[in-house]
């Protein structure tokens, strides 16, 4: 309530109280406007108390709307601009952690591809190796057979001459002393070949 209300009520108090006092019982209004009049009228109201409270609230209203309530939706509008901005920047950044997910998860499966075709080369070039040292370990047990072979070969033929050789000469020596006789060249290489040929069968 304001000085001049306070005012107004301290003055009309006296008369009303005067009025109520000594007046006789009011009569019942016909019109509705009057009904209504009076109605306000019974309970305090009158008019130019209800056009001071209009003036009161109009400038308290005006002063609430300038000096509170205009910050306060000042204030929350810049918070909610502040919230929809962190709203944004976390969906972004979501959106960036999923990119950054994504691309760390094609490298790695890059990476593990990379990795099986490497383990596989060097699989197949362990199993080359492998297969190449057993043709070589092949082909030089096959050479030093055929050396064995072709050395026992010759040392067969080399001794089978020599026992040849040896046997000729005792038939020869023998068959002399038998006939008691010195065989010539002649007679002594028809003698060596029947050996050998005896020898051959």
């Amino acid at each position: 309530m304001t000085f001049l209300s306070a005012l107004l009520a301290a003055d009309a108090a006296p008369a009303a109280a005067k009025a109520a006092a000594g007046a006789a019982p009011v009569a019942p209004a016909t019109n509705p406007a009057e009904t209504i009049i009076q109605l306000f009228g019974s309970f305090g109201v009158d008019g130019p108390h209800l056009l001071i409270q209009l003036i009161n609230f109009s400038i308290l209203a005006f002063i609430l709307y300038r000096f509170a309530i205009k910050p306060a939706l000042g204030q929350m509008e810049e918070r909610n601009r502040l919230i929809e901005k962190g709203l944004a920047d976390a969906q972004a950044a979501t959106q960036r952690l999923a990119d950054a997910q994504k691309a760390s998860d094609a490298k790695l499966n890059a990476a593990s591809d990379e990795a099986a075709k490497m383990l596989a080369d060097a699989r197949n070039a362990a199993k080359a190796a492998v297969e190449a040292a057993k043709a070589e370990a092949t082909a030089a047990q096959t050479e030093v057979i055929a050396k064995a072979k072709a050395a026992i070969e010759a040392d067969r033929v080399k001794m089978m001459n020599e026992v040849r050789g040896e046997v000729s000469r005792l038939v020869v020596e023998t068959a002399a002393k038998v006939l008691e006789q010195n065989l010539d060249d002649a007679t002594r290489g028809r003698l060596n070949e029947a050996a050998v040929k005896q020898l051959a069968r």
